[in-house]
């Protein structure tokens, strides 16, 4: 079945093949200006701002690719489309004209973020004697030449309908951008697109596309985001461009063929070269829905050129003719495919398969507002040189763009006036031969390919190469996606990863894969300076290095609390919730336990840590909570036979602290008659999770005198820092989402939020687990997370409650050296969407939650609570912040000797209305669901969680069914 071209609404689809490309280049360089596209729009009377809001924000609702972000997920770079928003417009009063200008050069040059959407700015400047201006900065990911007609005739019907105080009357497009990428994906992936690549990549292998000019002075730029770049304009006289469309009619060739020819012989004049390949960037809207809309469609083209100076410039373009006709099947086949497939057939590794390249195109007209726009230089070239011919009306101009590491400005001025002068001479006579016109050809061609990778000796891999090549075949290896080679046995330390047939994405998930495994990241620029086996093993030692410093010491303070402890601070000041954030661990110990050893062993571990030893004050005049850590230790207590142990546990436990005078933590060994227990309370303001596992484990390795402990840890040398600017990812990813889904409450809430809970559970069952995991984990790779979060939604949505959920999970943020033997909170609060709308399969809700879950983790440094004032800023009392829902994932505790089994707080204290944990007990999984008493009763919370194990068998039995 041949792909069909419709509109699919989706909001989260792969980029194109060209979109990856250009993001590619972006992450390598560090983010440049290289595929900016300003455009300068001088205006011809004051710009109504208010007007202009309106235009914008309709132009941007339009057109799905002027708000569109960009994200990597397991390997393949995805385009999210956001909610429309009016770009924000900054407004600058002007002197002159001829300042803007130059200001609108610089401003144009500024990066733009991919990550986050950015890809559209605007700038205006007011007040000029010469009129108002206009800076519209596109990135390139979002728009072509093209594009550039009708994004500026939208925003003039839409400017021209907001001054008369209305919308502006557009038909509906019939496809959007993602619909396109998603069509060509599946074009790519025919058997006609295949052939075509193999019998194109047959064409163009003997053929150099590394075209040396005269005048040349250094090799090809190593990152091509970060070539600087210059451009020099050659006006063709106007008798000139009166009658190049008469030549086009008397030779039957388009005047891009004119061009083409023209360009050719050019090169050939500074080459030397008689064949050799040119890139033609090409429009690439092969379908006539494509026509308005706004992207990233073009394609380069690499055509073959021939020359033979003996041929006339009217014998040139007709052979010229067949190549250029043949580029409009060519420009299905994506460019950075065609340079993988022709590289891995040449043995030459990752080199640029073209590095001049060859654009015509016809700019914009004006409008009754605004004179012709302007695409502002960026101060960056695309290739090592590239001729631009601009084709407004009768007015023809040659632009040559040119890398000045490579080329002087001589050299264009050469090129550029043989260009202007051959065409001259050709309008006049296209019969004389070419060598009439050119003269001598500049044989100048050398080997200028830059510094060939180090070549190694054939020897065994080392421990560390060994681990690099299994890295590559697990991607370009018969067991991962590309069949390319067999297994790491097979690679030498200077196997290529181009030559093996690899390319710059499938790069990216490599290095994703070695930061899994080995816990390094490793930027796509490092690997691509020498991209063997050699070179990653190199690179992986050099950041394993960097990342096995040792942490710094830390002093005891004062210093600022956590954005996390800033808030278990305030929430300890509301005398309601204050047990909900005390962190109980109660066990049993063994029979015939030495109390006394047992008393000293856990006073030695809580006088070890800094963080057990934190005293909390609020500094009124920065409005901030600071801490010590040199405040005396807490002391273990020693309760002998309570006369109500159950009674004297829940004081223990539930009793708040004083955080400013008393030691976070209190522990007591209360001794019955027929066992010893040993209650252990921090507040979460100064442990987590992990950190109860790290006490019980150092307790016990004192109390049997068999090991050494780790050195102790300040929380501050290890702990990750938030990143307020990940915040605003966070909140686009979350926007829409209900905030108070229609849970079943048997009771309303209250004033104040109750935190008292109880608990139900239920197992899987093993046999349904191995079905759930063979789909969830062994097909889409979810974890054990994922699927209680994706049982727990689609529960809930069965029960009427709605189809789009948020649910708070918590994040380790245990990722620095040193980490895992620290007591602290690292935790910081994520928020995972569980969105069941649009009726997607099991298989289909998986991947979202998946892939949300991932989103998640990316941004786990953004600050809890700036996401929560974001999109929750007027909750009440009587509920959480955000969300209702709480989800987690662990596995069976493993207790140490001399302890033998955990017991449950009595009462149990939680901070949201409904929490979910999944626990992995052996072949069996146990979903626990604690519930707040004040609103459910345990038939209700029964029923919720029967549901979700009732969604366990449909998914696991029935995984293409809708939950």
């Amino acid at each position: 079945m041949s792909a069909e071209l419709r509109r699919r609404g989706e909001r989260v689809a792969p980029a194109s093949a060209g979109q990856e490309r250009l993001w590619l280049i972006e992450e390598t360089s560090g983010g440049s200006a290289t595929y900016n596209v300003p455009v300068f729009l001088a205006w011809r009377e004051r710009i109504d701002v208010a007007a202009l809001e309106s235009a914008l924000a309709f132009v941007v609702e339009r057109h799905e690719a002027l708000r569109t972000a960009y994200e990597l997920r397991d390997g393949q770079l995805l385009q999210i489309v956001r909610d429309p928003q009016t770009p924000p417009i900054e407004i600058i009063d002007a002197e002159s004209m001829a300042g803007v200008r130059e200001e609108a050069a610089r401003r144009g040059s500024e990066p733009l973020d991919l990550a986050k959407g950015t890809v559209l700015r605007c700038v205006v400047w007011r007040g000029s004697p010469d009129g108002d201006a206009l800076l519209l900065v596109v990135h390139h990911i979002a728009v072509d030449g093209w594009s550039l007609g009708p994004l500026l005739d939208d925003l003039a019907v839409a400017y021209d309908a907001a001054l008369g105080g209305k919308r502006p009357s557009a038909d509906e497009l019939p496809v959007q951008y993602a619909d396109f990428a998603v069509w060509d994906r599946a074009l790519a992936r025919t058997p006609d697109i295949q052939r075509a690549l193999h019998k194109r990549v047959g064409q163009l292998l003997d053929v150099s596309g590394e075209l040396v000019l005269d005048g040349c002075t250094r090799s090809p730029a190593a990152d091509e985001g970060r070539r600087p770049g210059r451009q020099r304009h050659f006006p063709v006289p106007p008798e000139v461009s009166a009658r190049v469309g008469q030549l086009s009619l008397s030779l039957r060739a388009t005047p891009f063929v004119l061009w083409f020819a023209a360009v050719q012989a050019t090169l050939y004049r500074w080459s030397g070269l008689r064949e050799f390949l040119v890139g033609a960037v090409t429009a690439n809207r092969n379908h006539p829905m494509l026509e308005r809309v706004v992207g990233f469609f073009a394609n380069t083209v690499p055509l073959r050129c021939a020359v033979d100076p003996g041929w006339s410039f009217a014998e040139l373009c007709r052979k010229a003719r067949t190549e250029a006709f043949g580029s409009l099947s060519h420009q299905k086949l994506p460019f950075d495919q065609l340079t993988t497939a022709v590289n891995a057939a040449r043995g030459t590794g990752r080199s640029a398969l073209v590095n001049v390249g060859f654009v015509h195109q016809a700019p914009p007209t004006g409008h009754a507002r605004w004179a012709p726009p302007s695409e502002l230089a960026t101060g960056t070239a695309k290739f090592d040189l590239m001729v631009i011919i601009n084709e407004v009306g009768d007015d023809l101009t040659v632009t040559i763009e040119y890398d000045t590491d490579r080329y002087s400005d001589d050299a264009c001025d050469r090129l550029g006036n043989t260009l202007v002068e051959l065409l001259t001479a050709a309008v006049g006579d296209p019969d004389r031969p070419l060598k009439e016109f050119l003269g001598e050809p500049a044989a100048v061609q050398r080997a200028t390919s830059g510094p060939a990778p180090r070549k190694r000796e054939s020897a065994p891999l080392t421990k560390e190469q060994r681990r690099a090549a299994e890295l590559f075949a697990a991607v370009l290896s018969d067991g991962g996606r590309y069949g390319v080679v067999g297994t790491a046995d097979e690679l030498t330390a200077d196997a290529d990863f181009f030559v093996l047939g690899g390319h710059s994405l499938l790069a990216v998930s490599m290095l994703a894969e070695a930061e899994r495994r080995y816990g390094v990241e490793l930027s796509p620029r490092v690997f691509l300076t020498d991209p063997t086996v050699a070179g990653l093993a190199e690179a992986l030692a050099a950041a394993e290095a960097r990342r096995d410093t040792p942490a710094a010491v830390i002093d005891d303070g004062p210093r600022p609390a956590t954005s996390a402890q800033q808030r278990f601070w305030l929430l300890d000041r509301m005398p309601w919730l204050r047990p909900a954030y005390l962190s109980p661990t109660v066990v049993e110990l063994a029979d015939g336990i030495d109390r006394e050893a047992l008393r000293r062993a856990v006073d030695t571990v809580l006088a070890r840590h800094p963080a057990l030893r934190s005293r909390f004050t609020l500094d009124r005049k920065e409005r901030r909570v600071h801490y010590r850590t040199d405040g005396p230790p807490a002391v273990t207590t020693v309760t002998e036979s309570p006369a109500d142990p159950r009674e004297h546990l829940a004081e223990i436990c539930a009793t708040p602290f004083d955080l400013a005078k008393e030691a976070p933590v209190r522990a007591d060994i209360v001794c019955l008659d027929d066992r010893t227990l040993l209650a252990l309370v921090p507040h979460h303001i100064v442990v987590d999770g992990w950190s109860a596992q790290v006490l019980l484990d150092q307790i016990a390795t004192v109390y049997r005198q068999d090991g050494d402990l780790a050195e102790p840890v300040h929380p501050a040398a290890v702990a990750e820092p938030v990143d307020a600017h990940r915040v605003e990812a966070v909140v686009e990813r979350l926007r829409g989402a209900p905030l108070d889904p229609p849970l079943p409450h048997d009771r309303p809430r209250g004033e104040l939020q109750s935190t008292r809970a109880a608990t139900v559970s239920a197992l899987i069952g093993e046999e349904r687990l191995r079905r759930l995991r063979q789909v969830a984990v062994g097909e889409l790779g979810c974890s054990t997370f994922v699927i209680a979060a994706t049982l727990m939604g689609a529960a809930l949505a069965r029960g009427g409650s709605g189809r789009d959920f948020l649910l708070a999970f918590p994040w380790s943020g245990r990722d620095s050296t040193g980490a895992a033997d620290a007591v602290g909170m690292f935790v910081n609060t994520l928020v995972l969407r569980v969105d069941l709308t649009g009726e997607p399969t099991w298989r289909e809700l998986l991947t979202r939650v998946r892939d949300d879950a991932k989103a998640a983790y990316r941004d786990a440094t953004a600050p809890y609570d700036a996401v929560v004032e974001t999109l929750h800023p007027t909750r009440d009392l009587g509920r959480p912040p955000l969300t209702p829902l709480y989800v987690t994932s662990a596995k069976e505790p493993d207790l140490p000797a001399p302890f033998t089994r955990h017991l449950a707080p009595d009462p149990l204290f939680i901070k949201y209305e409904l929490e979910l944990t999944a626990i992995e007990r052996g072949d069996d999984l146990e979903l626990e669901l604690a519930y707040a008493t004040a609103l459910f009763d345990e038939r209700t919370a029964r029923a919720l969680l029967d549901a979700m194990v009732a969604a366990a068998a449909d998914l696991s039995d029935h995984p293409d069914s809708q939950p």
